[in-house]
């Protein structure tokens, strides 16, 4: 099955607030119960940091269901702000708060230990009321009929599906705390069964969230994954890119699966309905997604620049990728497809890529001696002077393969520092060390020939390699299903 670890990022999603007790000890993020239970205090504030007079505060379990429970208390906050609950047993709970006209509101995340201490009260950091986050959820998504009813695990929000929601297609749940929730409930009506699902849904103070019913499908096939199972019995590749097409007018689309995996999307410039995603790990099968919007996401950080077809002269600026790069261990890959009679190019227009020369290793990729040939060089720039003012580059390595046939061609070539591997075809053709080394990489110019699907990426060192791998053979599986999976 596929093993998602990530959200392809950091800082994907926000969670609640942190908490800490007023006691000597650290007590963040927990509750400590005495014997007569406990009793917790704290201030709300509005956005601009008054105290917020009259806010409901209700104490609620971490596994609420709206449709089924009341909360366990409630409170009202003072003019200062304050509220204060008390006897509360060992557990673990949250506080929904909303301020009088329901239009804004705070989510807090806390745990009652059953440890024994002679404090009474605790007090919970102030937090701060936001303007309510919303969420659009097509019905298809999870196949919700009449009468069924959708609630949010662990918050008050739940609704019931319409008349109305039928011709639209569609539910609005409004007054949403603006936080991070995990898990949902589904209570279907007509006798059908109740059951939960999860999900990741980052609330975003005054927006909306949109969960598409879109259901976009990613398959492995076995041949993606025969070069990995070569490697070692149960290993799987990390961080393989995989081509999504998907038509959507979502704002900053993700992919989510059944489980609430998520998996961020990289758009590729010049293709509408083009997307790059990144599974982390993955074994054999058939996986289906919804699609859901979040602003909180960033592209996959293994994918740079992605271009669904090149025009002449167009220039890649490194600025756009060597964040990424160095952040990966100076690893570097460009991919394209191409499809050219080498026997029709003109010595004029031999170049392909073309590296700007900026550094002092710099790289090239043209055609050969022999017409059918596309060869990756790479030169060292030399000087006459210690200024640098005359320099010019020596070739020093050099790596040809005949590419240029008049078919359709898929070529991959990473670099790790001197480290060069070259695919064809998801074949390698090149591996070996060269005699300099790339410390940053830099931008690049396509020449007069037209790249299909042409990827800038990089990998982490799990992708490239492990402890128990032989040389280079995960990188060369990972290049065999990448391209497998880009056909």
């Amino acid at each position: 099955m596929m093993n998602f670890k990530i959200i392809n990022i950091a800082g994907f999603f926000a969670l609640a607030s942190i908490f800490s007790a007023c006691s000597d000890e650290n007590h963040a993020g927990v509750l400590t119960e005495t014997e007569s239970g406990t009793t917790i205090a704290g201030i709300i504030i509005n956005e601009n940091g008054t105290p917020a007079t009259s806010a409901r505060v209700d104490l609620i379990s971490a596994t609420h269901i709206a449709a089924r429970m009341a909360p366990i208390k409630t409170d009202t906050t003072d003019e200062d702000g304050k509220y204060t609950i008390d006897s509360i047993p060992a557990g673990d709970y949250a506080l929904q708060i909303s301020n009088t006209e329901h239009t804004q509101s705070a989510y807090i995340t806390l745990t009652v230990e059953d440890n024994k201490t002679d404090l009474q009260t605790l007090n919970v950091p102030e937090a701060k009321l936001e303007e309510n986050a919303s969420l659009e959820l097509d019905l298809g998504t999870y196949d919700l009929d009449k009468g069924d009813t959708l609630c949010i695990t662990g918050t008050l929000i739940c609704t019931g599906i319409s008349e109305s929601d039928i011709k639209a297609g569609a539910i609005t749940l409004k007054e949403i705390p603006p936080a991070e929730f995990t898990n949902i409930m589904l209570i279907r009506g007509s006798g059908r069964d109740t059951s939960t699902r999860n999900v990741k849904w980052d609330f975003v103070p005054g927006e909306k969230l949109e969960v598409s019913s879109t259901i976009v499908t990613v398959t492995v096939p076995e041949e993606a994954l025969t070069a990995a199972k070569k490697l070692n019995g149960n290993k799987t590749l990390d961080s393989v890119i995989v081509p999504v097409s998907l038509s959507t007018d979502l704002k900053n689309p993700v992919l989510l699966n059944k489980d609430g995996d998520t998996l961020a999307l990289y758009k590729v410039s010049g293709n509408d309905d083009g997307y790059l995603t990144v599974i982390p790990n993955f074994d054999v099968g058939t996986y289906k997604f919804t699609v859901a919007s979040s602003d909180s996401s960033l592209p996959p950080m293994q994918v740079a620049k992605a271009y669904a077809e090149t025009e002449a002269d167009l220039s890649v600026s490194e600025n756009g990728y060597n964040d990424n790069i160095n952040g990966y261990s100076n690893s570097f890959g460009i991919s394209f497809w191409i499809q050219k009679d080498g026997s029709t190019i003109e010595n004029i227009d031999s170049i392909f890529l073309n590296s700007q020369e900026k550094n002092d290793v710099i790289y090239r990729m043209r055609t050969g001696d022999d017409y059918e040939e596309l060869c990756a060089n790479f030169y060292k720039r030399y000087s006459t002077d210690t200024t640098y003012k005359n320099g010019f580059f020596v070739i020093k390595d050099s790596s040809c393969h005949k590419v240029l046939d008049g078919k359709r061609h898929h070529i991959a070539m990473f670099v790790k520092l001197n480290h060069l591997v070259i695919a064809v075809d998801g074949k390698i053709v090149e591996d070996s060390n060269m005699q300099n080394a790339f410390i940053n990489f830099p931008g690049f110019t396509v020449g007069k020939h037209k790249l299909e699907d042409l990827t800038v990426f990089s990998l982490g060192p799990n992708s490239i390699a492990q402890a128990d791998d032989e040389g280079w053979e995960r990188l060369h599986a990972w290049l065999n299903a990448y391209y497998i999976m880009q056909k």
